[in-house]
């Protein structure tokens, strides 16, 4: 069974249970532990569900579920329209930052390839900045967090203090007329603090991810720099960011 089919069962089941463990997960789908973690990342990646202690709950992005996974392909498409432009931004001997994001993951390939210094907590990231860039590249020291595929916990925060950056390239799970917000209590203290080491702080959120709120509203619009997008913003939010930070895709 395909992913697409498998995020098809968990969701149907979701909608009736309203939350699931990671072995509900693994009979619904007839899938590995390693590929119902997969699936849970995924979802959880697009906002469509919220990740708890053993499993997922339903949260207020359901009613986004049919339209994600009919144009699947044109979402990744979105992504590296994002990442590509965002990548632009990003100058030679500049020192950048690339948060944990499945969009922001595919900026390496669009980066300058020489003479751009980058920091990152995803080991996924690390992994394709070595592979498309000869850029001299830090990962952040500490906890391995198996789901996350990242760095986690005191180590990375007191090495990230150490650096002064130049850009900071950040998704998000959420943006509405109030700000931008996070989903874990633990994106709190590595984003605030990346806040306070960088210049400039650019977020990237595709459309789906407008108009919807989280767990944790982080940063209000004078905190943001530059947001790119791919769709027109709604008058309220757009008015509240200022039209000169705002960076359309298809512009």
């Amino acid at each position: 069974m395909n992913q697409q089919n498998r995020l098809l069962l968990i969701m149907d089941k979701l909608k009736e249970e309203m939350s699931l463990s990671l072995n509900d997960i693994i009979v619904i789908t007839g899938a590995s532990r390693d590929t119902a973690r997969r699936d849970i990342i995924r979802l959880a990646d697009e906002n469509l569900v919220t990740r708890t202690y053993g499993g997922i709950s339903l949260t207020n992005s359901f009613n986004k579920l049919d339209g994600y996974l009919e144009r699947n392909d044109d979402f990744v498409a979105i992504k590296k329209t994002l990442a590509k432009k965002a990548a632009a931004l990003a100058k030679k001997g500049q020192m950048t930052y690339l948060d944990v994001s499945t969009t922001v993951a595919l900026m390496p390939q669009f980066l300058p390839k020489k003479e751009l210094y980058t920091l990152t907590n995803s080991i996924d990231i690390a992994d394709q900045l070595l592979r498309n860039t000869e850029n001299k590249t830090t990962l952040l020291g500490g906890i391995l967090d198996r789901d996350t595929r990242s760095v986690k916990g005191g180590h990375p925060l007191l090495e990230l203090s150490k650096y002064k950056l130049n850009l900071a390239f950040l998704s998000c799970a959420g943006i509405d007329a109030d700000g931008v917000y996070y989903a874990y209590d633990e994106d709190i203290d590595i984003k605030t603090l990346i806040r306070q080491q960088t210049e400039q702080l650019i977020l990237l959120c595709d459309h789906t991810k407008i108009g919807l709120s989280h767990n944790f509203l982080l940063y209000d619009f004078t905190q943001v720099d530059y947001l790119i997008t791919d769709r027109l913003l709604p008058e309220n939010i757009a008015k509240k960011i200022g039209p000169d930070k705002i960076i359309y895709t298809s512009k």
